[in-house]
């Protein structure tokens, strides 16, 4: 938390123009951006062009469009747009990482009946009725449509994502315990 004042000092200066603002920027993070660029397939050149288009793209909009990052810090924003301009970069040296995968013959081809449901699969359609509304609905939201916690607790009317944690364990819990009983 000590960098937050020091960020946000940093952000007024780049919005108010500040040339040697824009330097610390630039020094500070152009290593860790070569570093982070070497997983493309681009040139060192290349690389360097785009992180200085990054910072020029960065600095217009400080300047002229006065932006403010409440949500990110100065290197997350820069690093997206050095990104998106790597990714721009790759499409236009037609360079996007394609992977192809051969599938040799000696494989045996396995065919699934997907059409029935397993024993257990009805089973625990069974047991699933068995239990409250509730339980079934945290249930189904994690487990069949696959939410994350923070999914559940923004779509629900649960408090935080220790309450859907601790619901979803009770719950979880009383169904196996229903599944064993036979």
């Amino acid at each position: 938390m000590e960098n937050k004042p020091s960020e946000e000092q940093l952000q007024v200066r780049l919005r108010s123009d500040d040339k040697t603002a824009l330097k610390e920027v630039y020094i500070s993070y152009r290593q860790e951006f070569l570093y982070y660029a070497k997983r493309y397939p681009l040139e060192e050149a290349d690389v360097l062009d785009i992180y200085q288009d990054a910072i020029v793209a960065m600095h217009q909009n400080f300047v002229m469009k006065q932006i403010s990052l409440k949500l990110s810090s100065i290197k997350t924003y820069l690093f997206g747009i050095g990104k998106n301009k790597i990714y721009k970069k790759l499409k236009e040296k037609n360079k996007v990482l394609r992977v192809e995968v051969e599938i040799p013959d000696s494989y045996a081809k396995i065919d699934f009946d997907d059409s029935l449901p397993t024993e257990n699969q009805i089973a625990l359609a069974k047991k699933l009725n068995e239990i409250s509304d509730a339980c079934r609905h945290i249930i189904k939201l994690f487990y069949y449509r696959g939410l994350t916690i923070d999914d559940i607790v923004e779509i629900t009317d649960y408090k935080d994502k220790n309450t859907v944690r601790s619901q979803k364990s009770r719950c979880l819990k009383h169904l196996k315990s229903l599944l064993k009983v036979k």
